[in-house]
């Protein structure tokens, strides 16, 4: 008799001990999950390197014509 309830505690401390083990790997993989889709939603809104590059080059154009445009104007109002 006192081998079956050893044999019930027993049973009933590794089903407890499995079921926190398989409660906290749950969390752990649940929240690895949630920091690689935060992480796929950063890389979609990095900027590279060669993005700042067109930005740059466009920013130069706008400036260049600008200027340009302002030039003619000065010449314009003088005349």
């Amino acid at each position: 008799m006192t081998v079956d309830k050893l044999t019930e505690w027993f049973l009933a401390l590794c089903t407890g001990l499995a079921g926190i083990c398989a409660f906290t790997v749950k969390r752990i993989w649940g929240r690895i999950d949630n920091l690689e889709n935060q992480m796929v939603i950063l890389e979609r809104n990095l900027i590279t390197r060669e993005d700042l590059v067109q930005i740059q080059d466009t920013q130069k154009l706008i400036l260049q014509s600008l200027l340009e445009h302002r030039a003619t104007e000065k010449t314009d109002v003088h005349k």
